[in-house]
Formats: C-alpha cells, sequence, structure tokens
C-alpha cells in the first residue's frame, strides 16, 4: 500500500505559528536592545541639569529721553565700543524752562550774595572800629601804668621815713593798682595781636562765601547743559543683537533695556544637582558632559566652582510636573573644547565622584 502524500500546511498557519512561538521572543529582544541604547545614548541621571551659560549684556539709558538713532538690529554682530543708540535726553520745553529757572535762581543767589557781602562789609568796619578803641584804650592804659608806678614809688618812699608818712593802705592800693594795670596791658596787648591776623579773615571769608555761591551757579548751568545733550550708548562687549525692544523715535524711561547683546562664545557650564545629594560634588571633580543630539558626543570635564546653597533652577531646566519653585546645588563646569556647545543649550552631565 502506497504512503499516504502529507498535507501541506497552509501558510497562513505557518505565520500563525511564526506569530505564537518566534516573534514574541524576537520582539522582547529588540525592545531591550532599543532600551539599552536609548539608555546608553540619551538617558541621564534625573537629579543633575546643566545648560551652558549665556552671557548677555543690556544696553540701557540711565536718563529717560527719546531715541533719536538705532544703528543695530536683531541678530547682527557689535564688537565692544560701537554705536548702539543715540538719545536726546532733554525736551525744548524743559529746557528752556530749566534755563528760565537757572536765570531766576542765578538773580536770587547774587541778590543773597550782595547783601551778605553787605553784611560783612559792616561787620567787617565795625570789627576794625572796635580794634582801633580797643588800641587807644591800650595806649591808654601803658600811661596809666606809667602813673600808677610813680604813684607807688612815691608811697613806697614814703612808706620807708621814720616814722612813715603814709599808712600802709594807702600803700597797698597804690601797689595793687600798678599791678593790675600791667596785667590789663599785657592782655590787652596780647587780645590786640591775635585780633590783628582774624580782622583781615572776617572780609576774605565773604570774598570766599560769594566765590563758592559762583561755583555752585556755574556747576548748575553746566549740569543743565549737559543734559540737554544727546547720549551716545555703545556696545558693552563683543556679540550679536538678539533683542530690539524699541524703535526710533519712541521715547523710553530711565532703566529700560534697549538692546540685549549676546556672547558667541561661552565659557562654561552651570549645573544643578536635585535632592537627594548622595555626594556633594566639589572642584577639581569630573564629570561626563553629553550633548542631546542624535549622534552621541560626549566629552569630560572639571567642576571648576560649587556654590554654597541651594538656588532656584532655571524654568528652562525644570522638569515637566515639577512646581514653580524647584531647588538644587548649583556647580559650575568647565567648557569642554572638543564639543562645539552653543550658549544657552541644555546638556546632560553625569557626575562622576572621586573615591
Amino acid at each position: 500500500m502506497d504512503p499516504l502524500t502529507p498535507i501541506p500546511t497552509p501558510p497562513a498557519q505557518r505565520w500563525r505559528e511564526f506569530r505564537i512561538q518566534v516573534l514574541p521572543p524576537l520582539a522582547f529582544v529588540a525592545v531591550m536592545v532599543c532600551v539599552g541604547l536609548l539608555w546608553q545614548r540619551y538617558v541621564f541621571p534625573s537629579n543633575i541639569v546643566a545648560q551652558v551659560e549665556a552671557e548677555t549684556a543690556s544696553v540701557i539709558s540711565t536718563q529717560p529721553g527719546k531715541i533719536e538713532t538705532l544703528a543695530v538690529q536683531r541678530f547682527q554682530q557689535v564688537k565692544k565700543g560701537d554705536v548702539i543708540a543715540i538719545l536726546s535726553i532733554a525736551d525744548t520745553n524743559l529746557l528752556a524752562a530749566g534755563i528760565e529757572s537757572t536765570r531766576a535762581d542765578l538773580a536770587i543767589m547774587r541778590e543773597r550774595i550782595e547783601v551778605g557781602t553787605l553784611r560783612g562789609t559792616q561787620n567787617y568796619e565795625q570789627q576794625r572800629l572796635t580794634y582801633l578803641e580797643q588800641r587807644a584804650q591800650w595806649l591808654e592804659d601803658q600811661v596809666n601804668v606809667k602813673l600808677a608806678e610813680a604813684t607807688y614809688r612815691i608811697q613806697e618812699d614814703l612808706m620807708k621815713r621814720v616814722p612813715p608818712l603814709t599808712d600802709s593802705n594807702t600803700y597797698n592800693q597804690a601797689y595793687f593798682r600798678w599791678e593790675a594795670l600791667q596785667v590789663r596791658v599785657r592782655e590787652m596787648e596780647a587780645f590786640l595781636k591775635e585780633k590783628e591776623h582774624v580782622l583781615p579773615r572776617l572780609l576774605a571769608d565773604v570774598t570766599n562765601s560769594a566765590g563758592v555761591i559762583e561755583q555752585a551757579i556755574e556747576a548748575r548751568t553746566k549740569h543743565i547743559l549737559a543734559a540737554s545733550s544727546n547720549i551716545v550708548l555703545r556696545a558693552p562687549m563683543d556679540g550679536i543683537i538678539t533683542l530690539c525692544s524699541n524703535a526710533v523715535g519712541e521715547r523710553i524711561m530711565a532703566g529700560t533695556p534697549i538692546v540685549v547683546i549676546s556672547a558667541t562664545k561661552p565659557e562654561r557650564i552651570i549645573a544643578y544637582m536635585r535632592q537627594p545629594i548622595a555626594a556633594t560634588p566639589k572642584p577639581g571633580d569630573t564629570v561626563q558632559v553629553r550633548r542631546r543630539t542624535f549622534r552621541r558626543q560626549t566629552a569630560t570635564a572639571t567642576i571648576s566652582d560649587v556654590g554654597p546653597q541651594l538656588e532656584s533652577i532655571s524654568p528652562a531646566l525644570m522638569l515637566p510636573g515639577v512646581g514653580k519653585v524647584d531647588l538644587g546645588l548649583p556647580f559650575a563646569v568647565n567648557l569642554p573644547s572638543q564639543l562645539n556647545l552653543l550658549p544657552g543649550e541644555i546638556v546632560d552631565v553625569i557626575y562622576e565622584p572621586k573615591h
């Protein structure tokens, strides 16, 4: 009897067996391989976030004014010292009012100077006449000293007679009068010498006061004239204009940023380590810096500085679902030369503590 011919298995049945027995293990292996690749290339420790520090500088005016000229536009490259904008500070009406106010103050101050000069002159003349009167009295006292001395000598001679021709009371009065006049003459002489030195200063002080007021008036006038001139704002650093917030003819307030300049070359990376902090980073420790690109780019860098306390993390680095405030320990990482990092770029940092 001939053997029976095997019944052929349909392709649908073979495909069904393949899907049940072979495809699940293959899918599981493929998923695990993908997870491994993603972990090696893209996954980073969730407790560290980092961003390339973007150095910026705002060009502002310290006084309110009107933009007359704006010499730059967005994305334009500038160098330190280039003219950014020209501002007119004072309005014509305000300038005229300021000048009129200064003139009025000038007239008032001049009147005060004249009154002060007149009072100073009167005081000087009064003191000079008093000095002359006191000097005449001093000269008269010198004569009285000689007269008192003669009277004392006469009383002394009468007191030495035997018997005395005068009493002791008259003798003592003559002596003490002579001594008192000598003391008065000496003290008056010292007083007049001191007054001779002080008297010229009274007139000089009036002149100096007038000079000081004149200098103050001149300084105020120069201040108004300087305020009325235009202000030229220049670039404080090399970089590219990333923001122009005003236009020509627009009035601005003091402290308002007109343009923002961003540096083209970053200098360091600022990273934040969230809690829990297993190991505190220290200057000199090494880290792995990884760019978030399709092709893996990793370089080794060194921690340069570490902050003393937890600080608020930049909103650009906050993870989804985290509240408005997220704290982390900041530390600075030297920029690796192997990676062409852009200012503001978010990078992955893997901390490798020293054991």
